[in-house]
Order: structure tokens, then C-alpha cells, then sequence
């Protein structure tokens, strides 16, 4: 008989990293055997069903953020009793397995300068989960996470696994530029000899930097143009911080699309000014297509980079050293060098290593 997983999250459609994590994992567990059921209010349940699980619809409280989240994790909660082992992402108060996709304490101090407000729904949410310690095993994406929550909320480092995102390599590889990088440099409006510098994100461009990346690019010159993916509900700002900057004819915005590969391939330079980011799939995406990364000190996928790509990982994201890392990678040669390395620190991180060390996870719990 088959072992039953319930997994648990509000959201499993679109974009986001923390989707397509559960997909892609989701699939791989159906493959060892588990007979594998996914509990949201949203669903994309195409991509459920054709990875062979069974999308659980949990419906939806209309009234109030915190409202909202407590009845989702009663009525999931009580939908996944039964299950010989539950995962949630986030959004339950209870569970075997907690994968954590956000440090939100973390992130509002690094970009707001200040505490979170006490009456954030997701930040007392967390609090209540890892405070209380709900769950056997914290399931960190990285090892800043994991710093984050024994500093914060004293979870034992014990009880906390760390498993990098993954990504597709048939589709993220350096291989795919000479099919993708003219035609979507063309549609950019790119003209050849021009360096194309870029910022990918499913949103959020305060907390993913998007003023430093906005700045330090304006000092890049006439012979640069840059990119902006991502989907923001005020755009407003920015459109006119690139204004006032005098290089709005230089920078295109993009709202994200599935094929985002492409977008990675039109690029020369990958640049992620983050103050905070709990992983960035955008960074290990760039690395995997072969190209030159500059971040902050405080993004999780930082931890993959070593030797000569070290040199590009900034404690101060913005300012003078963002503008100075952007320029140094002007140069063509250097560039080459340093996005040769990319494919063999993203390499571990292929999707079927991070669900094979989650599925280590779920086997030790369940023979207990």
C-alpha cells in the first residue's frame, strides 16, 4: 500500500520559486511511490495532475490577511489529518515537515531599516511556527535561513535540514544562448556591442534591490542597456526613479513569463543587489545558463559560489562597489571567465537532488 503525503500551501500556481519547488518535488515523490496529495486555495492543477498528483482544493475565508491564513490552516490541517506524513510551506500551524520560504523578520530589517510590525500576518504566523516549534523538521533553503531562525526564534540546529531550489537543466544551461541570446536580444531592442545587464524576479523589486540596480547602472555608460523582469503592483516609483535618472530609453521591464529561460540568455550580466533574500532562484538560474553574477553578501544561493566568483558577492549591494562591480564586468573576457564557472556551482541543484534529500527526510520520519 502506498505511503499518502499531504502537502500544504495557499499558493501552488504561477511564477514564484516556492511553485514550482513544490511541483517539481511533488512529481519526484510520486516517481519513489507516495501517493501524494497538494492542499491550496490556489492550484495550477494541469501541472498537478500531469505530474500525477491529486489537487485538493481548500476554500478560501474573504475577510482579513491573518483571518485568512488561520482558516487555511485549520481547514487544510483538517483535510490532511488521516496522511502518514505532512509537509507544509508556510501555511499550517502543524506538521511533520516545515519547508520555510521566507525570513520575513529578516527581510523587512534589511530593507525597511526596522522591525516588523507586530500585526503582520505572515511574520506572526512564523512566529507561531517556529517559536512553538510545529513540526519535526525545518526544511531551511539555505544556510542564511537557517542562521536566521536558531538567532531569531531558537530552533534547534538539529532539527533543521537544508536543502538548496533546484532547477531544470534541460532548460537553465549555457548551451541554449546560441539558440535564444539574438532573437531575444532583437525583440530587446539590443544593438550588437552593447552589454546587457539584468535583475529577473517573479516581484518585489524593493526587497530585490531594483533602486541600487536602477542606480549603479546609470553609471554604466552609453553602451549598456539593462533589463528588469518581474511583476510589481506599483511600478509607478521606479518608472520614474529610471526617469530621473536620465536612462529610461536604456532599461526595458518585463512582466515574468514561463519561458523566462530565454530571458537568461539574452543577458551578458546577471545582477541581484538584494539586502535579503532567503535563497534567489534568479541567481542560481543565471548561473546554471553560464553567466557572470554580481549579489549581495545576504542572498542564500551566494552560498554556491566560490573561488574567483567571490569576488563579485557584495557586502554593500548598492552604491560605489555595485557600480564598480557592474563596470568591471564590461569587459568581455572577464565576463567569459567568471560565467564559466556558473554551470558547475549550480550543478547540485538540479531538481532531482533537492527532492531526493527531502524524500531522505519524509523516510527517516516515517520508520520512526
Amino acid at each position: 500500500m502506498k505511503r499518502r503525503l499531504a502537502i500544504a500551501s495557499r499558493r501552488v500556481e504561477g511564477l514564484s520559486g516556492a511553485a514550482r519547488m513544490i511541483i517539481e518535488h511533488a512529481r519526484r515523490f510520486v516517481q519513489a511511490g507516495w501517493d501524494v496529495h497538494v492542499f491550496a486555495e490556489k492550484l495550477d492543477k494541469k501541472a498537478l495532475v500531469e505530474a500525477g498528483v491529486t489537487p485538493r482544493w481548500v476554500p478560501a475565508w474573504p475577510w482579513g490577511s491573518w483571518l485568512k491564513r488561520r482558516a487555511f490552516a485549520a481547514a487544510a490541517g483538517g483535510m490532511a489529518k488521516g496522511f502518514d506524513l505532512v509537509h507544509g510551506h508556510g501555511d499550517l500551524l502543524d506538521q511533520d515537515v516545515l519547508s520555510l520560504h521566507n525570513c520575513v523578520h529578516a527581510a523587512h530589517e534589511a530593507v525597511h531599516g526596522s522591525p516588523l510590525p507586530e500585526n503582520d500576518a505572515v511574520g506572526r504566523m512564523h512566529a507561531l511556527q517556529l517559536s512553538e516549534q510545529r513540526f519535526q523538521v525545518l526544511v531551511a533553503n539555505s544556510n542564511l535561513m537557517k542562521s536566521d531562525v536558531i538567532k531569531r526564534f531558537g530552533v534547534p540546529a538539529d532539527k533543521i535540514e537544508v536543502v538548496y531550489p533546484g532547477y531544470d537543466s534541460c532548460r537553465f544551461n549555457a548551451g541554449g544562448r546560441e539558440d535564444f541570446s539574438a532573437p531575444m536580444r532583437a525583440e530587446l531592442g539590443v544593438k550588437p556591442g552593447e552589454v546587457l545587464y539584468g535583475l529577473v524576479t517573479s516581484g518585489d523589486f524593493e526587497k530585490r534591490g531594483l533602486p541600487a540596480f536602477l542606480r549603479a547602472f546609470a553609471k554604466a555608460g552609453p553602451n549598456a542597456r539593462a533589463l528588469v523582469v518581474g511583476k510589481e503592483s506599483r511600478p509607478g516609483p521606479y518608472l520614474a526613479l529610471a526617469r530621473e535618472l536620465g536612462i529610461a530609453d536604456r532599461v526595458v521591464f518585463r512582466e515574468p513569463m514561463a519561458e523566462v529561460w530565454r530571458f537568461y540568455h539574452a543577458l551578458d550580466v546577471y545582477v541581484h543587489p538584494a539586502r535579503w533574500e532567503e535563497f534567489g532562484m534568479s541567481v542560481l538560474e543565471a548561473l546554471a545558463c553560464g553567466l557572470p553574477v554580481i549579489c549581495g553578501a545576504n542572498v542564500g544561493a551566494a552560498e554556491l559560489l566560490n573561488g574567483d566568483g567571490r569576488e563579485y558577492v557584495l557586502s554593500e549591494p548598492s552604491g560605489e562597489p555595485l557600480a564598480q562591480a557592474m563596470s568591471a564586468l564590461a569587459d568581455p573576457g572577464r565576463r567569459a571567465a567568471l560565467g564559466a564557472l556558473g554551470p558547475a556551482a549550480a550543478s547540485s541543484c538540479v531538481w532531482d537532488r533537492g527532492a531526493a534529500s527531502v524524500a531522505a527526510v519524509y523516510d527517516r520520519l516515517v520508520v520512526q
